[in-house]
This record gives structure tokens, C-alpha cells and sequence, in this order.
């Protein structure tokens, strides 16, 4: 457990006043802590001092002098020295723990899953949340904050936690949220579009995502040389980096792929031999994931015979090609996927068709307050994908739902033929409605999430739970009652 620490220690002034906690939020501060007060986009912690001293707070460190009457330390670059007083303050757990860290557009949640997964001892922190899979606990964030993000990974150690495969996400890095992390193998998964109302261009998304690969305790990388953004991360590698990919100087490849209705087999070729592999998953993304995180295993000292025998009986993550039910004689089959980037609606299309057969329906929408010129791409993906599309809403957060909808609809070639439900759990209903025995619906957008967004709220709702209650209701053949 941690130690109370010495203000002097954390922020380099102060005496010898002892902090036992950290909050940078005035409403979670206990007794003992520091408050560590920064200037937010939406919030100013500064305006909440008063709160937080009366909470129990000991002391305050903060962007610019405020009024308190406990020893206030101004730092006016307190942003980007958070994670080294949270690595202090929690004794730097990172340098005990061997970290992978994975970054892409796609693929970053599977691949840690699959890591996380297949190896011991090991500790999983991203998207579906944190802790030792499959029991994981809520994050608000992909990356966290990194006073929390420390804390996180000092429990998973002092719960026995090994190793730790974390997603780090763009804003994450460029932020600096994980600037403290001493991440040992660096993983790329592939850049496409996304996050763009953000970083601007693609430009500034790729160098965020190159900060991973420029951290100085990296000792490995795995890069996917099918993408050329990992291509040129693959040529200015300083550290020992295996390549993944289909092309012919990747260092680990994959042959003989057989695409079946359960999964997919095929065969490894690798730095350290060829296996034979077997993967309940679905998808040529899949193979990639699968690949990723066998690289990264073995470079930890895994052998390639025993992770590819672990993948075989390694669950999907949760919304991540996730079949609902199992597939009976009078329904359809449903997959929920987190797909909410053109390029992964388009894999995630692909590789129901590839898997399975019958009519292919996708149920979409597009995220509210996020990248605008996203939404008509978004339509050409299903449209080019899917047999019948319903368009519906996904988080439409702070902006109109049909609004959304609106700046969606002219990326189809065909507008009259999709069908437009705001209403997302009617949607999944409708769809699940006019499929029969053999077809499929994939559902795309929210996989895992357990709410949907709406005018500041979280609303309790999962495409999952949505989706098994719909096949429930439903009667024999298309036509059935939901």
C-alpha cells in the first residue's frame, strides 16, 4: 500500500507536510490529500478550493496562487508534471510492472484484450475498463487521468499484477496523460480517420500516436507495415521492433487462412517459428490483432506454440464482434461491434459477409460533437457493405439527433433506400424483424458501452442486452413480433 507522503517530495516545496491522497476533482477529496487544481475546458478547479480544503485537503497545488489556508504550491506547468507527482506519490509502479502499450485508430482495445488474455498475471486498463480480465472495473476514459491512471496501476500491482497491457489513445499522448508510464513494448495497430474535430489533420493524429514509440523506456516495438504511417514508425524504430503485416518483409505473417462460421485457422510465420493457429473470432482485423499481441508476447519470452494455444480459447473482447446468442433455426444471427470509423465499419461488414452467409442488415449512427465530415463516410461504409442499412442514433450527445442524421444521409448513393429510426433500440428491433433464419445483423457503433449519451446524460441502454431482447421477442421467420 502507499506510504504518506512529504508535500516537499511531491511538488518541491511545502515542509513537511504529509499528503496520503491525491484528487484533481474538489468532489472526491478525502482527508489527507493534496488537491492538485488545473484549468479544465469545461471547469476551472481553481474556483473549487474552498470545497476541497473543506473536505480535508492539506494542502493545494495549483496552475496560479489561490486563497486557502493550507500551504498552496504554484506550479504553472502543473499539466504536465501530474503523472510524475501521481508516479511519486504511488512509488512509481510502472517500473515493476512490464507495460505494453498499444495505439491505433483500431484495434487497440483487442489487442490488449487478447494480451491481457493470453498472458499471466496480467492486468488490462482501456476502453472496457480496468483491472485482471475478464473482471474489470469502469473507466470513464480509454487513457485515464494520470493522477488516476497511477493509482490504477499501483492497485493492480499490489493485487499481484505482473504485467499490464494498456490502450493509449491519441488524445491520451498528446496530453500527456501517460508521459510517466514506463511502457517496455510499444504496439501500432494502423491510422485511419478518426478523431479529427480533435487533432485537426492527420498529420498532427499521426504524431500523436508516434509519441508511444518515442518513450525512453522502451525496450520493443510490434508495428503493423501493412499501414504506411507504420511503415515510416517501423524505418526510425531505435529499439528492437518486430513487423507484422501481409507484406512480404513483415517479420511475422500468417498463412493458409481459413474463414469458418465459428472462427478462423491458419498458420503463423514468425522470428520465432510456425504454428498452426486457431481464433474464435471473426475477421481479417482479427488476425491482425491476434498477431500483435503474439509478437508482443513473445518478446516477453512466450512461446509461439503456447500463446497460439491460448488464442484458442481466448474469449472476444465484449463488443467487439460479439455474437448475441447463439444462432438458432428461426433466427438470425446478431453481432454487436464497436465499429464508429468508416474503415472499421467497412472490416466489420467484410467479415460477417466472409463468415457467414444471408442477407447482411447493419444497424449505424454517428456520434454527436465529434468530426462532422466523419458521417457521410460513415453511409458509403454500410451502404458498400451491407444489404439493407437502418440508419439511427449512436451518442448523439449535445447535438440533435436528426441533425445528425441529416449530415449522414448524403454519403449514400441511395438515400430512399435506407431506413431512417432515431430510435435505436426500435431500430435493432426493426432489423432483427425483417431478418430470417441465416441472415445476419451487425450492429455498429457502442459494442461494449452500457449507455447511450443524450443531451449531457447517460442514459442506461446496451446494444447487447437491446439486441438479445429483441431476438427474444421475435417470432419464427422475418415478420416475428419485437
Amino acid at each position: 500500500m502507499t506510504q504518506g507522503k512529504p508535500l516537499q517530495q511531491l511538488c518541491g516545496a511545502g515542509g513537511d507536510t504529509v499528503v496520503t491522497g491525491l484528487a484533481v476533482d474538489s468532489r472526491s477529496v478525502a482527508p489527507g490529500d493534496l488537491f492538485l487544481a488545473r484549468a479544465g475546458t469545461l471547469h476551472d478547479a481553481h474556483d473549487h478550493v474552498s470545497l476541497a480544503v473543506a473536505r480535508g485537503a492539506v494542502a493545494v497545488c495549483s496552475e496560479r496562487p489561490v486563497a486557502a489556508d493550507v500551504p498552496n504550491i504554484v506550479l504553472p506547468d502543473l499539466r504536465t508534471r501530474l503523472g510524475a507527482i501521481a508516479a511519486t506519490f504511488y512509488d512509481d509502479p510502472s517500473a515493476r510492472l512490464t507495460c505494453i502499450g498499444v495505439t491505433g485508430t483500431n484495434g487497440k482495445t483487442s489487442i490488449a484484450w487478447l494480451c491481457a488474455a493470453t498472458l499471466d498475471d496480467t492486468g488490462f486498463v482501456g476502453t472496457l475498463g480496468w483491472g485482471a480480465p475478464p473482471q474489470l472495473c469502469p473507466t470513464a476514459l480509454t487513457t485515464e487521468d494520470p493522477v488516476v491512471l497511477q493509482g490504477r496501476l499501483r492497485r493492480l500491482l499490489d493485487g499481484g499484477v505482473t504485467r499490464v497491457a494498456m490502450e493509449a489513445s491519441s488524445h491520451a499522448l498528446d496530453q500527456g496523460r501517460v508521459a510517466d508510464v514506463r511502457f517496455d513494448i510499444a504496439v501500432f495497430s494502423n491510422l485511419t480517420r478518426d478523431h479529427l474535430d480533435y487533432h485537426g489533420t492527420m498529420e498532427r493524429y499521426a504524431q500523436a500516436k508516434r509519441k508511444l514509440f518515442e518513450t525512453a523506456s522502451l525496450r520493443a516495438a510490434v508495428i503493423n507495415v501493412d499501414d504506411p504511417v507504420g511503415r515510416d514508425l517501423a524505418r526510425d524504430s531505435a529499439v528492437e521492433t518486430v513487423t507484422y503485416g501481409t507484406v512480404s518483409d513483415a517479420a511475422l505473417s500468417w498463412s493458409d487462412v481459413a474463414w469458418r462460421a465459428d472462427g478462423i485457422e491458419g498458420r503463423w510465420r514468425s522470428p520465432w517459428g510456425s504454428a498452426p493457429f486457431r481464433l474464435p473470432l471473426f475477421g481479417d482485423f482479427s488476425v491482425r490483432n491476434a498477431a500483435a499481441a503474439l509478437a508482443a508476447a513473445c518478446l516477453l519470452g512466450e512461446t509461439i506454440d503456447d500463446i497460439a494455444a491460448r488464442m484458442a480459447s481466448a474469449p472476444a473482447a465484449p463488443g467487439r464482434m460479439e455474437r448475441v446468442g447463439a444462432p438458432g433455426p428461426d433466427a438470425p444471427t446478431v453481432i454487436v461491434d464497436y465499429a464508429h470509423t468508416p474503415d472499421a465499419l467497412g472490416a466489420a461488414l467484410a467479415a460477417a459477409r466472409r463468415h457467414l452467409t444471408g442477407t447482411l442488415t447493419c444497424v449505424f449512427g454517428c456520434g454527436g460533437d465529434r468530426d462532422r465530415g466523419k458521417r457521410p463516410l460513415m453511409a458509403a461504409a454500410a451502404e458498400a457493405g451491407a444489404d439493407a442499412v437502418l440508419l439511427t442514433s449512436d451518442n448523439p450527445r449535445g447535438e440533435a439527433p436528426g441533425a445528425i442524421i441529416e449530415d449522414t444521409l448524403p454519403g449514400f448513393d441511395r438515400p430512399g433506400d435506407v431506413t431512417v429510426e432515431i430510435d435505436r433500440a426500435r431500430a435493432i428491433g426493426l432489423a432483427i424483424e425483417r431478418s430470417g433464419p441465416g441472415d445476419v445483423v451487425l450492429v455498429a457503433g457502442k459494442g461494449h458501452e452500457d449507455y447511450q449519451e443524450v443531451g449531457g446524460r447517460r442514459i442506461p441502454y446496451s446494444d447487447v442486452e437491446t439486441a438479445r431482447n429483441a431476438l427474444g421477442n421475435r417470432g419464427p421467420g422475418p415478420g416475428g413480433t419485437v
